[in-house]
């Protein structure tokens, strides 16, 4: 029988790492420590201090916060699982858990990660966490731009008008600067590369969609399902029916990444008028009296469907594999 490894939950801030060890559903020790590589090295020395060459270490997703964690763990041999937040919070009602600290927050993770034993967790490619950093940077730069593009249309004075310009073009010309270093980027790494082509025989998939897809989930092996990849995107659909007087309309479950559910609406809805195997669905779907919002969630669901087939397979996109009727 294997050795089932002690329980390490770290409740990740800006700044502090609150930790705690559990083992057999009983605490053993706590901890703080600076959320800095320094830190990192503490807490490893920490670990070895209780006696444990290998822990179970559970985080929740937090961004950037936690990553360079992450990272560091999983080079020291630690199994990591990154959980979506709204676990944890779930399971803190389940416990009837009333009161909220930081320190509390690392115990209740530490007994979630006892008795669930989440999926491990394993990181990118440098490649794909590259390109990941880069399309967050363009979409970040895009908003930025639209914001100021806003504020310049509400304002009066036209030096105020003349500078907001100014800034949006700047803003412009660093976007196409970071496309262009996208492409180069996607173009230089060989498995990113042939991922891309793969996704661009898809209709309604361009390569901005191409490059979010390839940084967001990776390379579609690690999921073991395609169902894990929609349920990733939060694209699952969740139904409400109970008894007899609950009969809510099923929908989308959007427990996910944001980010990528975004980046498949427009696509989507592109599909619908270009792609055979979308077309059919969504006219399938209209006739049976579906909603356009609806469709448009079937539609990004089959579409991320398609996208994991081809990355999965290895196989550009064939029409007859997706029947729909």
């Amino acid at each position: 029988m294997p050795t089932v490894l002690p329980a390490l939950s770290i409740d990740v801030s800006k700044d502090i790492l609150d930790v705690a060890l559990w083992r057999e559903d009983h605490p053993l020790a706590s901890g703080r420590f600076a959320n800095t590589r320094s830190g990192f090295d503490r807490l490893q020395h920490w670990i070895s201090e209780q006696g444990f060459e290998r822990v179970h270490v559970l985080m929740e997703a937090t961004g950037r916060y936690g990553e360079d964690l992450a990272h560091a763990l999983h080079e020291h041999g630690h199994t990591v699982s990154i959980i979506n937040p709204v676990c944890i919070a779930g399971y803190a009602q389940s416990q009837l858990v009333r009161s909220k600290t930081d320190r509390g927050d690392a115990a209740l993770i530490a007994r979630y990660c006892w008795k669930e034993r989440p999926a491990p967790w394993h990181p990118a490619r440098e490649a794909e966490q590259s390109l990941r950093e880069l399309t967050r940077a363009v979409e970040q730069l895009k908003r930025e731009r639209r914001r100021l593009e806003n504020q310049r249309q509400q304002a009066q004075h036209p030096t105020v008008r003349e500078a907001l310009r100014r800034s949006a073009e700047a803003i412009e010309q660093e976007t196409a600067c970071l496309e262009e270093e996208m492409a180069r980027h996607i173009e230089a790494d060989e498995a990113l590369r042939r991922d891309r082509d793969l996704l661009l025989t898809i209709p309604g998939i361009g390569l901005a969609t191409a490059s979010v897809l390839l940084s967001e989930i990776g390379h579609a092996r690690r999921f073991a399902h395609v169902r894990q990849v929609a349920a990733y995107a939060g694209l699952s659909v969740s139904h409400r029916d109970s008894g007899t007087s609950v009969k809510g309309r099923p929908r989308l479950s959007k427990k996910g990444s944001t980010r990528l559910r975004t980046a498949m609406y427009f696509p989507a809805l592109a599909a619908m008028r270009h792609n055979e195997a979308i077309r059919a669905l969504s006219q399938r779907l209209d006739k049976r009296g579906k909603q356009r919002k609806a469709i448009a969630g079937a539609a990004m669901r089959k579409l991320i469907h398609i996208c994991y087939g081809v990355l999965k397979s290895g196989r550009p996109f064939d029409p007859a594999l997706h029947p729909c009727f």
